[in-house]
This record gives C-alpha cells, structure tokens and sequence, in this order.
C-alpha cells in the first residue's frame, strides 16, 4: 500500500513540474503539491528504513530539479504582451547589453541578495536566544534558511521559508510554544523593517510618487500620497519600536485591543468562531513579546537586521537595471520603489510573487528605468538573482538525512537529547561545539 501512494504522489507532482514548466503556478498547482506531500509521508511510513531512505534522496532530487524548472520557466511580459519564460526573455535582451556589464551586475545583486538573507537569518537566531533557544548559527539556522527559500519556489509569499525555519526550530529543541512565539514575533519585526525602508527612502524616492500620480492624471495629490505613505509607515514603525523598547506598553495596548474586539465580534453569534480566531492571534502575539521582557538590545538589532535585509532586497533591482544596460538609473528612486512593489508581492498570493513583481515594478518605475519592457525585465532578473543566490538551499535539503542533527541544541544553557526525534540513523552532537557554545552564552 505504502509504494501505491508514494507512486500516486509520484504523479501529481509530475503534474506540479508540468505547471512550473509551462509557466502555470496557481492555486491547482499548490493544490497538487499539498496533496503529493501529504500521500508521500504517508506512504513512506509503510515502508522499510532501507526502501525509504532510498526515496527520501529520489524524491529531494525531484524537488531540486521542479524547483530549479520553476524558476528558470517563470514567465514575464516582455512589454509588447506576450509572455516569455525568463530565461528566454534574458537570453533574447542580453545581446542588446555588454556582457561584462550584465555579468558583473547581475553578480553583484546576488550578492548583495545573500546580504540580506544572512541578516534575516541572523534576526531569526536572535530571536530564538531570547526564547532561550541556541543553535549553531552558519551549520543549521543558514542551512535551514536556504532550505527555507528553495522550498519557497512553489509557494505563495514567505510560507515555505517561514514553514521550514519554524519546522526545524521546533523539531530540534522539542519546544514548540517558544519556536512559534518567536516566528510570530518575527513575522512583524520583518514587517517593521520592510516599513522602515519606506519611511528611510521616501524621501529621496519622492519623484516616483509623483511620476505615477502624473501617470493616474492627478499630480497635486502626489504630497497626499506621500503623506499617507508616511503616517502608515512610519506610524506602524514607531509602535512597534515603542513596544520593542518598552514590552509594557504595547501589552497593555494589545490587552485592552483583545477585549473591544472580543466585545465587539462576540456581539454577533455568525462572528463568534472569527473573534476567537482573532483573539488566539491578538493573545500569540502578546505572549511572543512579554517573553522578551528586558531583552531591548536584542529586539533592537533583530529589528535593524530586518531592515538590512529588506533595504538590500529592495536595492537588488537597482543593480539588475544596470545589469540590463539602463542608463541614468537613480539608486534611491529604484530602491524606494521597490520597497513598495516587495510589499505588494509578499501579500500577492501568486507563487514566488509571479506575475505580481512584474507588474508593481512596470506601475511603478517604467518612468525610472526607461519604459516598461525594462522595468519588468529588471523585476524578473531580481528574482532571479534573489532565487541564484540562494537556489543551492536544495544541496543542503539532499543532505538533511534522518539522522542528521545541528552540531547542538541548547535549550535554557542546556543540551538536549534528542530522545522525542526517532530515526535508525541517529548522528549524535558535537561535545566541543556545545561547550563553546554554553560559553559564549555565558559570557
């Protein structure tokens, strides 16, 4: 029965493959990947250890490649309404670029890419060690990251980098509560860092405001809008900052939130199963920050780490406009323009942003980067230089056997057994990484 099901999982990720290959992610191919995973672990648990350590590299390698055709077949407007894989559209542009240029710049976003994706990593693991939760961080919270970001390519937004990493967090320190009450912290601390580059950047990104106001016909409401970016960005900004530096603050205000919003939805019987929903939110994060009580420091460098991980994502597409040969591209202008078009693809529920980031990019800098086959080529090439830098997370995802296990796990300064994870491949941990461990903790 176990190889019936891993055979028809087989299948209907052969159907999510031929998705990716036409250029087709939705919400049918999400669908068909649930499924295939979900009859996958099923299946697998009926099988033997030898059968099933066999498959678990068979299937990784599948992924790898269905990842890999997802990203290079991911299709963009060309400007003139056709839509072309990307591969194709930059094979088609690149022999009207030096390709020194292309090379170096789009090289140069890369990394500029993995900057950020190590700061966010790193905001991750500080916010783990405020929950008493240390791991080593370049062998398993980078790893689990990258990880993280491939598994990403099927899915909408940040669920598969936000699922991997808290899966990971919570499998190795058998401490869930702690491991989910630093994600949702996490989750708007990212947020936070996202609006802070909006509010750093507007100003000197004012002109694309105007450049699409003129474009809507309505240039005098350009310092409304700005205005308006402004109070919501900076506002969400300033409360969130508050509540870092004084927990007290933003719990006494979340508490009193909690029971008007009780009131309110509890009022209406239909409305009772949505307040409660709401409730156990609004009560997750409350709890996630109280635990950090007295840990500013901490909080205020995940929040700055955040920051750098959002500006330098943002600044990626200022360098993939050089790499397409646009000349006269202003950083500033590019980079806050881009920090609105990130916000709007992280809540486009399109995988990986698809079609999502293209769009945003030519609404709001075809005017910047000189029409908007460019500007949607520039989007693309950024995700593909964000997706390049960090597409190698498959290797380490071949790796993760079942008895693989971070070199420690520290949980409240002490070592954990292991003894809930059952495999018949059981590693073991590394004696002198704990130890220099529990003395940096200690120091």
């Amino acid at each position: 029965m176990g190889i019936v099901l891993v055979l028809v999982s087989a299948v209907l990720f052969a159907g999510v493959t031929w998705y990716a290959w036409v250029g087709h992610l939705g919400l049918a191919a999400i669908g068909l990947l649930v499924l295939s995973f979900a009859l996958y672990m099923v299946g697998r648990r009926k099988l033997g250890p030898t059968l099933r350590g066999r498959l678990d590299i068979i299937a990784k390698l599948l992924f790898t490649v269905g990842g890999s055709i997802a990203l290079l077949r991911h299709p963009i407007d060309a400007g003139d309404g056709t839509r072309l894989p990307l591969y194709t559209a930059i094979a088609e542009y690149i022999d009207t670029v030096d390709r020194t240029t292309f090379i170096t710049f789009a090289l140069v976003a890369m990394l500029v890419k993995f900057v950020g994706v190590i700061t966010s990593a790193w905001s991750w693991s500080l916010l783990l060690k405020g929950q008493g939760i240390r791991y080593p961080f370049w062998s398993k919270i980078m790893t689990a990251f990258l990880i993280g970001r491939f598994i990403g390519t099927f899915l909408p937004s940040t669920i598969g980098l936000d699922g991997y990493t808290l899966f990971e967090a919570g499998k190795y320190s058998n401490q869930w509560p702690r491991a989910i009450m630093a994600k949702t912290l996490e989750k708007f601390i990212g947020a936070t860092g996202l609006f802070l580059g909006m509010v750093v950047t507007l100003p000197f990104g004012y002109r694309v405001i105007v450049d699409v106001m003129t474009k809507a016909g309505k240039p005098e409401a350009a310092p409304l809008l700005a205005a308006a970016i402004a109070a919501v960005a900076g506002g969400i900004s300033l409360f969130v900052v508050i509540g870092l530096v004084w927990p007290v603050f933003i719990i006494w205000h979340m508490k009193r939130f909690q029971r008007i919003t009780g009131a309110v939805l509890g009022a209406f019987p239909p409305a009772r199963k949505i307040s409660a929903r709401v409730l156990g939110i609004l009560e997750q994060f409350t709890e996630a920050v109280g635990a950090y009580h007295g840990k500013v420091g901490l909080l205020l460098t995940a929040l700055f780490c955040k920051f750098i991980t959002h500006f330098t994502t943002a600044a990626v597409y200022y360098f993939t406009a050089l790499a397409i040969g646009v000349v006269g591209a202003h950083f500033w202008s590019i980079t806050f323009g881009s920090t609105i078009q990130i916000l709007a693809t992280v809540l486009s529920p399109t995988i990986a942003g698809e079609g999502a980031r293209e769009a945003f990019q030519a609404l709001l800098l075809s005017k910047q980067l000189g029409g908007v086959a460019q500007a949607v080529l520039s989007g693309a090439l950024g995700f593909i230089a964000a997706e390049g830098a960090t597409l190698w997370g498959g290797l380490f995802m071949l790796v993760r056997k079942p008895g693989w296990r971070p070199a420690y796990s520290l949980v409240d300064d002490k070592q954990v057994d292991y003894a809930w994870i059952v495999d018949s491949e059981d590693k073991g941990f590394d004696a002198q990484a704990i130890a220099r461990a529990r003395a940096e903790h200690q120091a």
